[in-house]
């Protein structure tokens, strides 16, 4: 008698292990770009070529960079906020005792702006307009302070077999 109770106790703490490990929330963030082929960076990792999803475990802001030849690079921070079941203490019943998968997933649309194209004459004659000035004494404008920007250096991914 004292065997089957034991069994049957074992079968239910089981049971009740299994039931708390159905539930979850799938986080998941898709980048898109106007057009497509663009290297996605989020938080300096690269995550592949646009359009591209990826999971996610924190809420918070995410530094993206969008890179594509021919086109200027995008940099902006986006924040990410919980939604209302992600919020402690709702996000332990969410999590644990919620026996069913819930899906957050965010879509990031950006629209990539064209590099403006400069000719080979229009660089020449720039060159000759800034050498014909300072021959003549003429203070010549400095351009604008550049920011410096740190390269990202793609992590190298092994082949897969």
């Amino acid at each position: 008698m004292e065997l089957t109770r034991i069994t049957r106790l074992a079968c239910v703490c089981m049971a009740g292990m299994i039931a708390m490990q159905i539930g979850c929330i799938r986080k998941r963030m898709t980048v898109r770009t106007n057009p497509p082929g663009a290297m996605v960076y989020v938080d300096r990792q690269p995550i592949g070529l646009s359009p591209v999803s990826t999971n996610y475990t924190y809420y918070g802001t995410r530094n993206f960079e969008i890179v594509r030849d021919g086109y200027r690079t995008e940099r902006f921070l986006r924040r990410f906020n919980p939604p209302w079941y992600a919020i402690p203490p709702l996000d332990f019943i969410s999590e644990s005792l919620w026996p069913f998968e819930r899906r957050d997933e965010r879509i990031i649309d950006v629209q990539l702006t064209p590099e403006p194209v400069v000719t080979n004459d229009a660089l020449i004659d720039s060159g000759e307009q800034l050498r014909l000035q300072s021959s003549q004494g003429i203070a010549v404008s400095q351009p604008p302070p550049v920011t410096p920007v740190l390269p990202i250096t793609p992590i190298p991914v092994a082949p897969s077999p």
